[in-house]
């Protein structure tokens, strides 16, 4: 039930919007019949509202961090045209599904925004509510369901209403109850249902109602078939709203400005063409009129043939009338009247009908008349065929008259080719009483004039004119019309807006053709490399989630070799420098504890001394006679060994303090390294007579001075002295050699005792770090003395190096000073 209840209105008024204003900016004169008279004139810039509209609330649902009034001004934008449509497209000419469908849009719309609070949407709601009265609408007024849209259904509209009402309180019970079952049933037969009434109204040609019962069914079957609601985040839903947009709206933009300058250029042409066609009909007809009656004019007044029909030679006039007829190829027929309206001679082409022909209107309007040539209505002949004649009087003398008579058969009149686009329809009429004299659709004549029922008589009393009006069938038709000089006719051209504008329209529809495909190629390739960019994402992410687990394979496999490709590597390289700190940490932590326990058992070893010492001394001071002298001294030479001891261990600990802080400094001054080393010899010597023998000094006999810190330098040496000692046999010599270097002073520090395995070598210099031979052959101190050597050296610029050929083999320190850096430096 979830998607039922959090689907929303705004993406179907959204989507409807689309379709609705796609069709009225790319194919507008679709929304020329008279049901649409209200709106004709603005529908692109109805549809231009209706696009706005619904692609800014599309944005605002696609984006939701963008700002709130995106949201709100696209829904202003949609209802505005909401109402626009539903007002004046379906109220005013009353139009039953429409009322009801936008008004519930509308009111849904409007209300969505309070549910939305409780994460409510009400679609189903717009569904079942639009369902429900359908159904009551076709069950009443099954009628004009069939006069508007439904007529190929018959009988079985009410069939459908039944069905629709059902459906709808079907999906609303089921939603009441929460019963997916049953919304799903619904919601499939809405769709077939909606899917019918699309089909229906496109049979009848609206394209606009088609999109929204299509749209509408379309929601019905993604309701009833999709089970969970779509996550909208992640890469994937980014690069599908970013295709989608991308792709669609600048095809959509770009056709729509270039099927408006296109329906702009072809209106102009319209126009321009429909009056140049009507002028040109005009002017052929106007050149026939002036012709025949210029041609009857110099017969009338030819003074051969008038003595030819005073003297009643028949073969001479016949000669005459045949090649008025015949040759001219002006007159389909040419007869002469004596004044009394008798047949003097009678046309060959109308079967020599004789009588006498005074009741006709052009006999009477000709009698009347002077000397001028008259253009009679039209009529139909004896032999029923459709005829207009050009009548002139002709003067015999003696107060005689004839009259020749030249007619015009409408018929083939109509069958002269036109000069205006076969997309045209051209019609000519008499104006004085609008007989119909040529129709170039159906053929027909002196009927009356099918447009005088659409604009009247009064709309064509100009010489030309143009304007737009609607034909019996409610479409919306161009009408161009012009006077024909020098006689009583009128052409009318007209052509309906669909035919004249269909290359428009089909150029429209391409246009959204190729957006529609362009969009769903770029919906495709986007799933595609979305799909790509996130399953490479989730492996990184993977990895990020078992970053610094031990154990566990951290590294990526990098595919390609774009930036996704270099993220992976970087977070590989990343890993790889990370798992190498979690080992130097785990080590530190190792050698810490290590140190702890070293720190502790190390100061714990002078200091049991040194309370022994002293509780003895407090006894024996309060016990009676006091030490012999010689015991004094010993006891207080012990005393002073171990406090020297202490010295030493929280010395070293204040160095690696310092040296971590940054606060180890040198002081720097004239000092000759070959005394100094002589000197710390010695003092070791004193301090341990039991290896004064073990230890040995070669030194040059010339002193070896340089700007280095006196008392590191004695540390430095202390420390490698002793450190040798301790860990050499009493019978294994200990070498300290000092000599002149190439740019300084070299001095060794060398032994024969226990070595370093060679996998210790790299780590000798690290704080708290012991061999592991150093730690089974204990003989004392933290780990700290190399460490403090190696940054005594690296600070006067110099270097240290050691060298072992392996545990037992002995070790040999190097270390190397320059004389120049140091007092450069200092």
């Amino acid at each position: 039930m979830e998607i039922l209840e959090r689907a929303r209105v705004e993406w179907v008024a959204a989507a409807i919007g689309i379709v609705v204003g796609t069709t009225m900016v790319f194919v507008p004169y679709e929304f020329g019949s008279a049901l649409f008279q209200y709106i004709y004139p603005y529908i692109r810039l109805l549809g231009s509202l209706f696009l706005a509209g619904a692609a800014m609330v599309l944005l605002a649902l696609m984006y939701p961090a963008w700002p709130a009034f995106v949201g709100r001004v696209g829904r202003v934008f949609l209802l505005a045209a909401f109402a626009v449509y539903w007002w004046t497209v379906c109220v005013l000419p009353v139009s039953l599904t429409g009322t009801v469908l936008y008004l519930f849009v509308m009111v849904l719309l409007v209300m969505e925004r309070s549910t939305l609070r409780r994460g409510q949407g009400l679609l189903p709601v717009f569904l079942s509510s639009v369902a429900v009265c359908f159904g009551a609408l076709m069950a009443w007024a099954p009628q004009d369901f069939l006069r508007f849209a439904l007529a190929s259904l018959g009988s079985s509209v009410r069939l459908m209403g039944i069905l629709f009402f059902l459906l709808g309180m079907l999906l609303a019970v089921g939603r009441w109850r929460r019963q997916p079952f049953f919304c799903r049933v619904a919601l499939g037969g809405l769709a077939l249902l909606f899917l019918n009434m699309a089909v229906g109204v496109a049979s009848r040609g609206s394209w606009s109602g088609m999109s929204v019962y299509a749209v509408m069914s379309l929601a019905c079957l993604l309701l009833a078939a999709v089970r969970r609601w779509p996550t909208l985040s992640g890469v994937r839903w980014r690069l599908f709203r970013g295709m989608a947009l991308a792709s669609v709206l600048p095809i959509v933009g770009v056709g729509a400005v270039a099927s408006f300058l296109a329906q702009k250029a072809l209106e102009v042409e319209l126009r321009g063409k429909a009056q140049q066609a009507a002028s040109a009909e005009t002017a052929w007809l106007a050149q026939t009129a002036l012709i025949a009656s210029s041609l009857l004019r110099v017969y009338s007044r030819d003074t051969d043939f008038i003595a030819q029909v005073r003297a009643g030679d028949r073969a001479a006039i016949e000669e005459r009338m045949a090649l008025l007829e015949n040759q001219t190829g002006l007159f389909d027929a040419a007869w002469l009247l004596d004044e009394d309206g008798d047949t003097l001679m009678a046309s060959a082409r109308l079967n020599r009908a004789n009588g006498n022909f005074a009741h006709r209107a052009y006999f009477q309007d000709a009698l009347k008349a002077g000397a001028q040539v008259l253009l009679s209505r039209p009529f139909l002949t004896r032999s029923g065929q459709p005829f207009v004649v050009f009548t002139v009087p002709m003067e015999l003398g003696e107060g005689r008259r004839a009259f020749l008579v030249g007619g015009l058969s409408l018929r083939r009149l109509g069958l002269h080719p036109t000069l205006a686009s076969r997309s045209y329809q051209v019609e000519m009429f008499d104006r004085r009483d609008g007989s119909l004299l040529r129709e170039t659709a159906r053929g027909d004549v002196l009927g009356r004039a099918p447009v005088l029922d659409l604009l009247g008589p009064d709309a064509l009393k100009g010489v030309e004119g143009f304007q737009e009006v609607f034909d019996d069938t409610g479409r919306r038709m161009v009408v161009a019309h012009a006077q024909v000089a020098g006689t009583p006719w009128s052409v009318v051209v007209t052509a309906h807006l669909r035919e004249a504008f269909a290359p428009v329209t089909r150029m429209g529809a391409w246009v959204v053709a190729i957006a529609v495909l362009a969009g769903a190629i770029a919906l495709l390739l986007s799933q595609w490399v979305g799909r790509d960019v996130a399953e490479r994402l989730e492996t990184l992410r993977d990895g990020f989630a078992v970053l610094g687990t031990p154990s566990v394979e951290q590294q990526v496999p990098a595919r390609g070799d774009d930036e996704i490709a270099q993220l992976t590597l970087g977070f590989n390289e990343m890993a790889a420098r990370i798992d190498r700190t979690q080992k130097e940490l785990r080590e530190a932590i190792a050698i810490r504890d290590q140190f702890l326990s070293m720190a502790s058992h190390e100061l714990r070893t002078p200091l049991t001394p040194l309370k022994a010492t002293l509780e003895l001394l407090i006894r024996q001071s309060g016990s009676g006679p006091g030490m012999t002298p010689e015991r004094q001294r010993e006891t207080y030479a012990r005393l002073n060994r171990q406090v020297d001891r202490l010295t030493r261990l929280i010395g070293d600990m204040l160095d690696v303090s310092r040296l971590q802080s940054g606060r180890f400094t040198l002081t720097v001054a004239p000092v000759d390294v070959a005394a100094l080393a002589r000197e710390v010899v010695e003092r070791i010597q004193v301090t341990r007579p039991e290896r004064a023998r073990q230890l040995t000094l070669e030194v040059p006999e010339a002193p070896l001075v340089g700007r280095w810190d006196e008392q590191r330098l004695d540390q430095l040496f202390t420390n490698l002295v002793e450190n040798a000692l301790r860990y050499s046999p009493p019978d294994m010599p200990v070498v300290v050699r000092v000599r002149e270097d190439a740019d300084g002073v070299r001095v060794d520090v060398e032994d024969r005792g226990i070595g370093i395995p060679p996998e210790s070598v790299s780590q000798l210099f690290t704080p708290f770090f012991r061999a592991r031979n150093a730690t089974e052959h204990y003989a004392g101190g933290l780990g700290l003395g190399l460490a403090i050597c190696r940054e005594i050296v690296e600070r006067h610029a110099g270097r240290i190096d050691v060298k072992s050929d392996g545990p037992g083999q002995g070790t040999c320190f190097t270390v190397r000073l320059p004389r120049a850096a140091v007092a450069d430096a200092a």
